[in-house]
């Protein structure tokens, strides 16, 4: 176990290193796939179009019979969801809808503003080109095209593409088991009494709140006291049911903080410092094929961890393909701030566009880990690298948004 403090670099690498993903695969509903993860490439079964169709209402027609000002023989009318029951006859056009299938020996659409109809027969107004306002069989999908990857999670317009393959299932990756405890003897379980002592516990429901945004399963294992025969009986047990287990304190250096020594004991811990603020106490270990992330108790710290560590190996671990690390835009800062450099401090801030679209950041004056108040108005996270300890109004900062 390494007692050096990681940068967040480092230990974002270390963990998705650790984080095998899981290959257990099932079939499921297009109506339950939202939010799961595809196991192998889905592959277009279908051309789309599936033949040349009209781009626009108005009238299929062979460019080499038009001339100024010609007059054509309405030779019929094509709907969508029907076709022409004869080829198109010399000299004739078909009234066509958008969508419809152009006819044999057409080969353009004449936008029907570009016409005058009277009675059987209709004006071309303007001359058409050969392939004017058709949409060209497979112009959009070729059977046997890569739809959507392999590791893509899947989301509304992804399902709605398959749907339109005429596919009712689809397989996906399994759902990661998540398990998730709060360890603390000061801890109380909102709903019921407390003692004097104590205060009430708030990090499992926002861990499972995080968790169930990447359509995880989640076992909540609820408080456990600062008790080494507990906790060792807790982490036993969840390393025989869940894929990864999220604790949150006892990571820390006090007397009462035994996750860390216990996961060391049976299994192994990789690293449980740091170099961010707030969240240095993160421990990351192993208990036979269970992967466990050891989160701070305090709140803040709490959520920070979670959000740039635990949700990226959860992603890897899903089998989602691509970045796993959060999304980072630029922005101005609105105010001058003078802090002590060492860790990469990711602080509670508001950000807004201005009419240029131009970010601008604006951290909280408070940015103690202790109020929990400051998550709840922020919606991002500023962050400020390791070496700064100044910062000026209108410099450029890193932001990650908390939407």
């Amino acid at each position: 176990m390494s007692s050096k403090w990681l940068s967040l670099e480092e230990a974002l690498a270390k963990a998705l290193n650790a984080a095998t993903p899981i290959v257990e695969t099932e079939e499921v509903s297009l109506f339950e796939a939202n939010g799961r993860v595809l196991a192998q490439d889905a592959i277009a079964t279908l051309d789309v179009p599936p033949w040349d169709n009209s781009a626009m209402d108005g009238f299929a027609v062979n460019s080499s019979d038009i001339e100024d000002g010609t007059t054509l023989n309405i030779q019929g009318v094509i709907t969508a969801g029907m076709e022409a029951a004869t080829p198109l006859a010399p000299h004739s056009a078909f009234k066509i809808m958008t969508g419809a299938p152009v006819p044999p020996n057409a080969d353009a659409v004449v936008m029907i503003e570009n016409t005058a109809t009277d009675g059987d027969s209709v004006k071309i107004q303007q001359l058409p080109k050969s392939g004017e306002n058709i949409r060209r069989k497979a112009n959009d999908i070729a059977v046997n095209d890569v739809l959507i990857k392999q590791g893509t999670k899947l989301k509304a317009e992804h399902l709605m593409l398959l749907s339109s393959q005429g596919t009712s299932s689809v397989k996906v990756f399994r759902k990661l088991k998540v398990g998730i405890v709060a360890t603390g003897s000061e801890l109380a379980e909102p709903g019921q009494e407390r003692l004097a002592t104590q205060i009430f516990e708030s990090n499992r429901v926002g861990l499972s709140s995080i968790l169930h945004n990447e359509n995880v399963e989640i076992i909540d294992f609820g408080i456990v006291e600062d008790n080494e025969a507990s906790l060792r009986k807790l982490f036993t047990k969840a390393s025989a049911s869940v894929d990864v287990m999220v604790s949150s304190g006892g990571v820390s250096v006090g007397d009462a903080d035994y996750v860390k020594d216990i996961i060391s004991e049976l299994g192994n811990i990789d690293f449980w410092k740091i170099a961010v603020k707030p969240g240095k106490p993160f421990a990351l270990g192993s208990i036979n094929n269970t992967l466990f992330c050891g989160l701070p108790g305090n709140p803040v710290s709490s959520f920070v961890t979670a959000k740039l560590l635990v949700v990226p190996i959860i992603k890897k671990m899903q089998g989602q393909k691509g970045n796993a690390a959060p999304l980072f835009v630029s922005a101005k800062i609105t105010r001058d701030i003078k802090r002590r450099a060492g860790r990469r401090d990711f602080q509670r801030a508001t950000m807004t566009k201005d009419d240029k679209g131009e970010w601008h950041v604006t951290p909280f004056k408070t940015q103690s880990s202790g109020v929990m108040t400051s998550i709840t108005a922020a919606n991002c996270l500023m962050v400020i690298h390791e070496s700064i300890s100044t910062l000026n109004e209108g410099d450029i900062v890193p932001v990650m948004p908390l939407y």
